[in-house]
């Protein structure tokens, strides 16, 4: 017996596509390249203002304290800079962001949560996007995301137990 079923389409969606007349020599691709293209004009802008937010969710749980609301603000704002910076231009800033989300995602409470490592990633993503290091192979940008990146994980790793994530 196979382990997979096919499923057929009960819709050909192949019949739902409009021929434009004098479409010959459109490519999609290329036009959606383009509009990519244009936009990224735009894209340290906005990477800047996800950076502001983030530094402003930060301050806020600084001053306010780790609270699971606080805490839920300043993961969105690293996840969605980890979702958009690859886009953007920012991979460092991405893979910091991702190693923020998995120690906020990871640890059962906000009051378990390394202060400083937080604030580490913060300045790390800041810094990262106000150098413009959008190289991967950015040797200090490179480093320093692979720094905290290990910093992160041992830290997930001696403070969670490894028997709730059994199944």
């Amino acid at each position: 017996m196979a382990d997979y079923e096919i499923i057929k389409p009960k819709v050909d969606l192949r019949k739902k596509i409009k021929i434009l007349p004098n479409s010959s020599g459109f490519d999609p691709v290329a036009k959606a390249e383009q509009a990519m293209e244009r936009l990224s004009l735009n894209f340290g802008n906005w990477m800047r203002d996800e950076i502001a937010k983030l530094q402003y969710s930060w301050e806020q749980a600084e001053k306010a304290g780790l609270s699971e609301e606080n805490m839920d603000k300043l993961f969105r704002s690293c996840h969605d800079i980890r979702g958009q910076a690859y886009t953007m231009g920012f991979p460092l800033a991405g893979l910091i962001a991702g190693s923020m989300c998995d120690l906020i995602e990871n640890i059962p409470s906000p009051d378990k949560l390394p202060v400083e490592l937080l604030r580490k990633h913060v300045q790390a993503i800041t810094a990262v996007v106000k150098e413009d290091a959008r190289e991967e192979d950015n040797a200090i940008g490179k480093q320093l995301a692979e720094e905290l990146s290990v910093l992160a994980a041992d830290y997930i790793a001696q403070h969670t137990d490894p028997s709730e994530n059994e199944g």
